[in-house]
C-alpha cells in the first residue's frame, strides 16, 4: 500500500501552514487524534496524543530550541508514508540552522493521523518502510 496520491502536497501544506500560524495551523490538518512520537534518541521520549496535547509539545519544543521555521528540503513516499526532510531555523530569514530533523508523517484519508521525529534520515526511511510492513 502507498500513501493516497495527495498525500505528498497534504504534508507539504501543513508544513507551509506551521511556517506561516504556528502549531495550531499545523494540527488543522490532521485527524482528532493524531500521534506526534519524539526522536527516540531524546532520553525522555514520548508519544502526544491528539490535536491539543500535539500543539502544546509542539509548542513547548519551538520554546525550547528558540526556533519557529521550519525549511522543507524534501517530501518523499516511502513506505505507507512520507519523509520529510527539513532544516529548523529560528525564523525565515535566519542563516543559522538549529537541526536538520527527520519526519516520517502517516496520513489517513486528507488528514495526517502520526508524525514521527527523527535525528537520521536512515532511521526515518527505515520507520516509514517498516509501517508498510505492518
Amino acid at each position: 500500500m502507498t500513501p493516497p496520491r495527495n498525500a505528498e502536497q497534504l504534508v507539504d501544506d501543513a508544513y507551509r501552514a506551521w511556517n506561516s500560524g504556528g502549531p495550531r495551523a499545523f494540527v488543522e490538518f490532521a485527524t482528532e487524534g493524531v500521534e506526534l512520537h519524539d526522536a527516540p534518541e531524546l532520553p525522555d521520549a514520548q508519544e502526544w496524543l491528539g490535536r491539543d496535547a500535539v500543539v502544546s509539545r509542539l509548542e513547548e519544543v519551538a520554546a525550547a530550541i528558540g526556533g519557529r521555521w521550519a525549511d522543507v528540503d524534501d517530501i518523499r513516499p516511502v513506505g505507507d508514508e512520507i519523509v520529510v526532510s527539513l532544516t529548523w531555523r529560528l525564523d525565515k530569514a535566519s542563516p543559522t540552522t538549529l537541526a536538520c530533523l527527520y519526519h516520517a508523517v502517516g496520513v489517513e484519508g486528507d488528514r495526517i493521523a502520526r508524525v514521527r521525529v527523527f535525528l537520521d534520515q536512515e532511521a526515518a526511511t527505515r520507520a516509514a518502510l517498516g509501517a508498510a510492513d505492518g
